[in-house]
This record gives C-alpha cells, structure tokens and sequence, in this order.
C-alpha cells in the first residue's frame, strides 16, 4: 500500500456492481496513481468489451490515469499473477469472496491462494462504503522473541500507516496473547508475557502514531479476537499478515488470515513480510 505507483484491480464484466473498482477508484485518487482494469475472462466477447470500456470511461472522468484489458491464463489466479506481473502493479484488488475451506474440500480457494502467491499487497474487498475517518484495525503478533513476526509486524504497520494517512482514518493497533497459563511465565527479565507484549505494542504505537487508548491486547486466539473486534470498532478495513506457503500443509491447515478471513465483514489487506521492502526496490528500478 505505501508507495504505490500502480494499482491492478479485476472486475467481473457479468456483475452490475463493482466494489472493489470503486475501492480501487478510491485509493488510486488518494495516492494519485494509475489503475489497470483486468476483466479476466476466458471468452470476451462484443458484450464484455463494452462493459470494460464503460467502467475505465467512468473512473477516467474523475481524473485518473486508466488501462484495461481482458485476459484469461489456464485459470483466475493465473491470470491476476501474470498480469500483475506484466503491469509491475503495486496493489492488487479484487472483490472478497467468501470460499471456506468445506466448500471446495481438494482445492485452494483462490483468495486464500492469491494472499499467499502474490508479491505485492492485496485488498480483497466486501463493501464500498467509505474509508474517511473511519476506524481501521491492523492485527500484529506482538511477540517480542519472534523475529519472522517482527518483520511481518513492520509490514503490516508501514502498509497501515500508508492507507491511514490517506484516508485520514483511525488506526487501532490489536494483537492476541497467550493463555493464562502461558501469560504468566517469567523468561528472567522479570516481565509477564503481557507485559511483553503491550511493551512491544507500544513500541510499534509510538513509531506508527497511534494512540494508547487505541491499543488492543486481548488473551484469546487471533481467528476469534480479530473478527470479533472488527465488529466492535465497526472497522472498516482490518490489516494484517499472511504467510507464503505451498503443498499439503498449506492446504490443510491454512493459515491465522484465511482462518478468520470467512469471519469479518470489512475489507482485507494482506500483506508478507517481503512487501516492506518493496518501496525500496521501486526506488531501485527507477
């Protein structure tokens, strides 16, 4: 989300509404980048090209740079992969779909594999209500000793500090702990593992302009917590971390943002650990 010069967004011509276009149209005014449109459709036809020409023609009129095209690559992910890549997009987005696991038992439902495929944020997006001065939520693992998730955290609170400032919103700043058990335990420094905890919130609050009212540490599993307090603030976007994986592992077990992605009604931004440092490679190739 910070920096970004270019944003994909996929449409599905058949659709009379389009919430993640207008979403896209939002931010792409807000950073005042370009937007490519992506009908990815396998048998384009007089019909869908016209449609696709309407909706680039109505984002057009509010005065921001548009390209389309229709395409198709064996499947949809596929095709948002290859197209991403061919447009160096720094964003994809696309509207929320809500697959579980159950429905499609041998498979990886696409969401949950475009979140981990991809080499650049994504939105998926469930409403188009707008973001201005609106509570927002980015979800951390707090956990000091955990350096993967220190990496993901910086990810996740730089791309959440990027789309506040934007939209001049209220970011809150969440993380789950351990059980009571767990939470008790002293690793010698004298500390509870809450107290490390909220001291590395803090930490993060302090570098991201977030207030300690605004500040959320619960004892409770993260596909709980989260959704639940999504609802609570009545956010509008939640932001959090994903994991590349692949194979059996990858699905079967999934992962804590696809666990709880059928759980919230407030649009998604997935981030990896990786994405951080892409401002900086743009900065390279220019």
């Amino acid at each position: 989300m910070q920096g970004i010069q270019r944003i994909l967004v996929i449409v599905d011509t058949r659709k009379a509404r389009h919430v993640a276009l207008n979403r896209a149209s939002q931010l792409a005014r807000a950073a005042q980048c370009s937007l490519h449109i992506l009908a990815a459709n396998p048998k384009p036809d007089a019909t869908s090209a016209e449609v696709l020409t309407a909706l680039s023609k109505n984002v057009e009129a509010d005065g921001t740079e548009v390209t389309s095209q229709e395409s198709w690559r064996n499947n949809l992910l596929d095709t948002i992969i290859h197209v991403r890549q061919m447009e160096r997009s720094h964003l994809v987005i696309k509207d929320f779909r809500h697959e579980s696991f159950m429905e499609k038992p041998f498979s990886t439902p696409t969401d949950w594999a475009l979140l981990r495929k991809s080499r650049v944020p994504v939105l998926l997006v469930s409403h188009d209500r707008p973001w201005e001065n609106e509570p927002m939520l980015a979800a951390i693992r707090a956990d000091p000793g955990d350096a993967d998730h220190q990496q993901l955290n910086k990810a996740i609170m730089e791309n959440a500090r990027a789309v506040r400032d934007y939209f001049d919103a209220h970011l809150h700043l969440a993380s789950a702990y351990p059980t009571t058990t767990l939470a008790i335990s002293d690793k010698g420094d004298g500390q509870t593992c809450e107290e490390r905890y909220l001291q590395n919130c803090q930490h993060f609050a302090k570098d991201y302009g977030i207030t300690e009212d605004a500040i959320h540490l619960v004892t409770a599993p993260a596909e709980t917590m989260i959704p639940d307090l999504t609802r609570e603030l009545a956010a509008s976007l939640l932001i959090m971390g994903t994991n590349a994986r692949s194979g059996l592992s990858g699905l079967t077990l999934g992962n804590t943002a696809e666990k709880l992605a059928s759980n919230i009604d407030c649009d998604l931004l997935a981030v990896q650990s990786r994405h951080h440092m892409l401002p900086l490679e743009r900065e390279l190739e220019a």
